[in-house]
Parts: structure tokens; C-alpha cells; sequence
């Protein structure tokens, strides 16, 4: 059995190197080079890629290797579309229930995700900016959607680096502006403008993505 500090170690090094965009999709990985590169056997390298495969990240080909999987248009629109339903529904749950939210720590989320705009450093914006969006939703207590959310998370900061990446003539950290109405709205209690912003920022999401035929 292969030592889990290992399998850890392997995992943590290919999927940051998959986020960080050093492994671009459509790269084949090579579980013998990693095992060679990282001075370990192949069980722990195959059993990280297996991890990354339930994720989503990579995908197996028979007899050619592993393939560093596309993250297309519409999935990400999905992902981030049901990331957005999740938050509604949170601060419909907020409301009705009169949940206190942490607002101390969404602010520092805030400041840390302004702060990454500053020093151009596109990956801890986007770490922070769905640390928001988590921060908010954890406050109900919804086990499950914050389970289906981790799983989203490292896709949409993968397709939204190599985006990044990718189109340079782009404005970019948009979600500075949403995320700071957002936390506006909410320390004054009002959650049914967070509502609309959030609505109206999905809407603007998908609007630009059609228009540059992203799905």
C-alpha cells in the first residue's frame, strides 16, 4: 500500500501544477517521469492521479498515458451558475432564518482578494474571491453544498487562470466590484440586494460568454 504522505505529496504537486496552468490541458502526464521527477515509486503517483481524475481535472487514456482535461465553456458557465444558485439561496436562508453573518471575516476575505488585485497575483484573487462566496454560504451550515461547492472550486480557478492567461486585452477581477457590493449589501443588512447583484452578475457572466462563443 502506498504511503499516504506520498499519495498527499504527489497530489498536491500535479494538481497545483494543473491549476497554475504549468500543465496546460491537452498535456499527457506520464506516471513514470513524476514518479522519476518526484524519487518515488509509481503507486503513489497512480493513486494521486486517481484522486485527480474523481475530480474532474484529469481523465486516462488506455495505452497512452493521462490527459490534463479541458475545462469548456459550458461547464464552467454550470459550475459557476450553480455556485451563484447556491449563494441566492443562502441569502434567502440568511433572511428568513436571521443568521448573524462573520462579517469581520468576510471583510478580510475582501481585503485579501483587493490586496491580490494590487500585486496582480490573478491566483490568490481567485482563491479568495470563492473564499467569499464560501465564507457566506458556510454560514448556513449546509454540509452537502458546501461539498458539491469544493468540488467546483479548483475547476473554476483552472479555467478562469488559463483564461486569464490567455486574454491579456481583458479587463479582468471583475469579482473585486461583485464581491464588494455584495459585502456592502450584506452589512446593512440587506439580502435582497445582494440577491440582485448576484442574479445580475450571472446574467452578465453568461451574456459575455455567449457573445464571445464560449459555449
Amino acid at each position: 500500500m502506498a504511503s499516504q504522505s506520498l499519495v498527499s505529496t504527489a497530489y498536491t504537486i500535479l494538481k497545483e501544477r494543473i491549476i497554475e496552468g504549468r500543465l496546460l490541458p491537452g498535456t499527457l502526464i506520464s506516471e513514470n517521469e513524476i514518479a522519476d521527477e518526484l524519487k518515488m515509486s509509481r503507486t503513489p503517483v497512480r493513486n494521486a492521479i486517481t484522486h485527480l481524475e474523481s475530480e474532474g481535472l484529469v481523465v486516462s487514456l488506455k495505452n497512452r498515458g493521462v490527459l490534463v482535461k479541458e475545462i469548456l465553456g459550458k461547464e464552467f458557465l454550470d459550475m459557476y451558475e450553480a455556485t451563484m444558485a447556491m449563494l441566492v439561496y443562502t441569502l434567502d436562508v440568511i433572511r428568513e432564518r436571521g443568521i448573524q453573518l462573520n462579517l469581520a471575516r468576510l471583510e478580510d476575505i475582501l481585503d485579501k482578494q483587493l490586496q491580490a488585485e494590487q500585486a496582480d497575483d490573478y491566483l490568490s484573487y481567485i482563491k479568495h474571491s470563492m473564499l467569499f462566496i464560501k465564507a457566506v454560504v458556510s454560514s448556513i451550515q449546509n454540509q452537502a453544498m458546501l461539498a458539491v461547492m469544493e468540488g467546483y472550486v479548483d475547476k473554476i480557478s483552472m479555467a478562469a487562470y488559463l483564461n486569464y492567461m490567455n486574454t491579456p486585452y481583458v479587463k479582468h477581477y471583475s469579482a473585486n466590484e461583485l464581491n464588494r457590493s455584495i459585502f456592502r449589501a450584506l452589512s446593512e443588512g440587506k439580502e435582497d440586494e445582494a440577491k440582485r447583484i448576484v442574479k445580475d452578475a450571472l446574467a452578465t457572466a453568461r451574456d459575455r460568454m455567449l457573445a464571445n462563443g464560449q459555449f
